[in-house]
């Protein structure tokens, strides 16, 4: 196991280093805006290590909805190389997400026991339910993507969680986003792009749809509400304050993180530590020692959010 870990850091860290000049080459780069945190021409499109392991990992286990995330990551990919249109996206992720609700329902923690005069509306409502929650998962895996090893890292420790909880062959997938971190760790290399973000998200909700117990299930949101928490409440924010949710921006706490002086590698820290704390609180307490865990992390993110980040109110006006 430690061996084909290994293999897989290699196998990801020198595919995606062979990649970076052929995309510079062909211009399929993110140019720095006022929308970006990053300077520099960087290549997109740097997921295909992880996603070529976690592809193969999820086959070899006979997993086979995985074909419906790597369709989703061609959509990612087209979306980088030329914007595609919002409600277009959406459609296409709503479908993806009915698709994979509907198949893996059966073996999900939603599976309830309904009573057979309601069975129909009551799986249709639970389906619509998954395939609402698979679409917002996707989208704010995209969203939270915005500062160099910020999402690389956090899903590390969301898969090593995972391995831990559900099935050790996750690992393979941490082994291919720690070969692509080295190269998207500050300063970038490349990035992910919208197909990395799509497929890890993809992947995220497969784990929590799929966990074998409630407590399993609320464990696996908890380790990953510090970097979803942020990019939910900041949606909500700006929706209040009348604007397009889906149009790119620097809002996010941690982006305001990275106004207010922080380092990319300073911020993206911030959230792999919250993480990694969570994740111990249960291993070596229970899912009682991680809720408490949760709001003492919660806690520090407001303030961070009220003392040290960007004011939000003026962040709007800088963008």
């Amino acid at each position: 196991m430690i061996i084909n870990t290994f293999l897989c850091i290699l196998f990801s860290y020198f595919l995606t280093y062979l990649i970076i000049p052929i995309f510079k080459k062909k211009s399929w780069v993110s140019l720095p805006n006022k929308r970006t945190s990053h300077r520099g021409i960087v290549p997109v499109g740097g997921s295909l290590g992880f996603i070529s392991i976690g592809s193969i990992s999820f086959i070899l286990d006979k997993e086979y909805y995985i074909f419906l995330f790597l369709l989703l990551s061609l959509i990612g990919m087209a979306d980088d190389l030329k914007s595609l249109d919002n409600k277009l996206r959406l459609f296409i992720q709503t479908v993806i997400g009915i698709i994979f609700s509907t198949l893996i329902f059966e073996e999900s923690i939603f599976n309830f026991q309904i009573s057979p005069n309601y069975l129909l509306i009551g799986n249709i409502l639970i389906i619509a339910l998954l395939t609402f929650l698979f679409v917002s998962i996707v989208n704010f895996t995209n969203f939270a993507d915005g500062l160099d090893g910020l999402v690389g890292s956090s899903m590390i420790i969301i898969f090593l969680f995972a391995a831990y909880l559900l099935n050790i062959n996750y690992i393979f997938l941490v082994g291919g986003l720690i070969g692509f971190l080295i190269l998207n760790w500050y300063p970038a290399k490349v990035f992910m792009g919208d197909s990395g973000s799509y497929f890890l998200g993809s992947v995220y909700c497969s784990c929590v749809f799929l966990s074998n117990s409630w407590i399993n299930f609320f464990a696996l949101l908890i380790i990953a509400s510090p970097l979803y928490l942020d990019v939910m409440l900041c949606v909500v924010r700006r929706y209040l304050h009348k604007q397009n949710i889906f149009k790119p921006h620097k809002l996010n706490l941690y982006q305001r993180l990275n106004q207010s002086g922080l380092n990319h590698w300073q911020v993206s820290s911030i959230y792999m530590m919250s993480k990694t704390l969570l994740g111990l609180s249960f291993v070596f307490g229970n899912i009682n020692y991680m809720i408490f865990t949760a709001l003492i992390i919660i806690a520090v993110g407001f303030y961070l959010d009220s003392h040290v980040a960007l004011p939000f109110k003026k962040a709007i006006k800088l963008n």
